[in-house]
């Protein structure tokens, strides 16, 4: 076997984020919605008695903010709702050795707000980070 420069200096093959998303098999939250190239896992938890939606987008998005958060809103046929970030800090983090990102980000809500996202047929759903406004198209899927 003798060895090749031309083997050396291929370029590889680089997946796109699109074909990188379809892979993962993410089991730390209920796939929620997604965009052409981002992907909404979330569910409404609890703690200490309060719920609280916990959100990761995984995709192409990639952000960092100081002291602003940002908001969330669902959108419903006849109305919406609009949920502030817990933490003012958002940073995403790359997945290692791919061009993707995954972005957590939780927000405050009351019981009755939990029952309407659970209730009401959500139509869309959108961030809003700074400049940025993230929009997804859920899947056909009840969060418990």
């Amino acid at each position: 076997m003798a060895f090749s420069f031309s083997n050396l200096f291929k370029p590889q093959k680089v997946q796109s984020v699109t074909e990188i998303i379809s892979e993962i098999d993410f089991k730390g939250g209920t796939k929620y919605a997604e965009n052409g190239s981002n992907t909404v896992y979330l569910d409404i938890e609890e703690l200490g008695g309060f719920p609280f939606i916990k959100t990761i987008i995984i995709g192409d998005f990639s952000t960092k903010i100081k002291r602003t958060g940002c908001t969330l809103s669902f959108i419903f046929e006849k109305n919406s709702l609009i949920l502030s970030s817990d933490h003012t800090d958002i940073e995403s983090n790359r997945i290692k050795n791919t061009p993707a990102f995954y972005t957590e980000v939780d927000f405050e809500l009351t019981e009755e707000e939990a029952n309407k996202i659970k209730d009401e047929k959500v139509l869309e759903i959108q961030y809003a980070f700074k400049d940025k406004i993230l929009a997804f198209n859920p899947i056909s899927i009840q969060i418990q």
